[in-house]
């Protein structure tokens, strides 16, 4: 019994000593940044039927320093495979500066009419406290699902007409005049910030 009795302080007495020279490490925090699209159905499944050179510009500040290591998107309904690049934009007076420029090419192979895909990046991409993300395509059609301004439900995400390729490279600069809109893209992407 003695025995028994002495076992419970002994092993409180070993559990402190472990943590005392075990070092204690933080996960880093992840957090997913645009439209929750999760449990929605979108008002045009098949995405963009007509925005060729078209950017979007998705208002879903970062709330502090970090890394973007992936982005989510609903596959559109149609049959076909179109490419976009993501942009991560940092905010300037007059607009934007382009901090990343990410190729996604062949938005769903093979082409998928339902689901989600997720593009993990190799690298992570970092931002800053501010910045925000858009997507530019250069086709007529778009390979993310929406709902325009007329059925949104958060309505954060903005479109200007004849941005050219050249205009999303990094360091460029995109005048934040000429946007309308206000839609839901089925777009979000993976944010994480350090411990």
């Amino acid at each position: 019994m003695k025995i028994k009795l002495l076992l419970f302080p002994l092993s409180l007495l070993f559990l402190q000593a472990c943590n005392a020279v075990a070092p204690i490490f933080k996960s880093p925090t992840e957090q997913v940044f645009g439209f929750d699209f999760s449990e929605q159905v979108p008002q045009i499944p098949t995405g963009d039927r007509s925005a060729p050179t078209h950017l979007f510009v998705h208002k879903y500040p970062f709330y502090s320093d970090g890394t973007v290591t992936a982005v989510t998107y609903l596959n559109d309904s149609d049959g076909g495979s179109e490419t976009f690049v993501l942009l991560i934009l940092r905010p300037t007076d007059d607009g934007w500066k382009v901090i990343h420029h990410i190729d996604i090419d062949g938005d769903d192979q093979p082409s998928a009419k339902t689901g989600v895909t997720t593009i993990h990046f190799g690298t992570p991409l970092n931002v800053q406290k501010g910045d925000i993300f858009g997507h530019w395509q250069l086709e007529e059609t778009g390979a993310i699902p929406l709902n325009d301004e007329d059925l949104f439900i958060e309505g954060l995400s903005f479109g200007k007409f004849g941005i050219r390729a050249d205009d999303t490279e990094e360091g460029q600069f995109i005048s934040n005049h000429g946007f309308s809109g206000g839609r839901d893209y089925f777009i979000n992407i993976t944010f994480q910030t350090s411990p």
